[in-house]
């Protein structure tokens, strides 16, 4: 390996981990955010919604933790061990959250923004995450996987942007 391409592959690694840092800093003051609802009853009458609950509270409680360890890993320069944890993150969030809001509400993809959403993250998220977590665990293509595992956080906070923009222009 010469010195242009070590300096290259640095100079690539300096992009990737500065781009973890924010994605898993903007999802650990996400996750911050909503631990005052971890123990919010919302007194449901059913109990499967109120299992669903449980698991919504159990991701939440998990939720700072997961990204607060991809943080420091992301800061420290670990980025395998920061995409393990963001996608252990994306994976909670999918597994406690997602999983029992299709089998309450169904599955109705649809071509407006909430249908795209929801297959984005019903389906997609997985997926890449998972494929992000295989190249990270062959510690191939990094920068790739650093990229498939920062896309769900990324697409929420595109969605998040949206609707404030289209809340400041057209109100409720």
């Amino acid at each position: 390996m010469s010195a242009d391409t070590a300096t290259g592959a640095s100079q690539s690694h300096r992009w990737v981990q500065a781009g973890l840092v924010i994605v898993t800093a903007a999802e650990l003051l996400d996750a911050l955010s909503s631990v005052q609802s971890i123990f919010t009853d919302y007194h449901h009458e059913t109990d499967l919604l109120r299992f669903a609950q449980g698991l919504t509270s159990i991701k939440l409680a998990l939720s700072p933790l997961l990204a607060g360890a991809a943080l420091v890993f992301a800061a420290l320069g670990n980025i395998r061990y920061a995409i393990f944890a963001l996608a252990a993150l994306t994976l909670t969030g999918w597994a406690l959250d997602s999983l029992p809001s299709i089998v309450i509400h169904g599955f109705k993809p649809s071509f407006d923004f909430g249908g795209m959403e929801e297959f984005f993250f019903y389906l997609v998220a997985p997926i890449v995450t998972i494929a992000a977590v295989l190249l990270a665990i062959k510690n191939q293509r990094i920068s790739l996987a650093s990229l498939l595992v920062g896309l769900p956080p990324l697409f929420k906070w595109v969605g998040v942007v949206l609707f404030i923009t289209a809340v400041l222009i057209y109100g409720f």
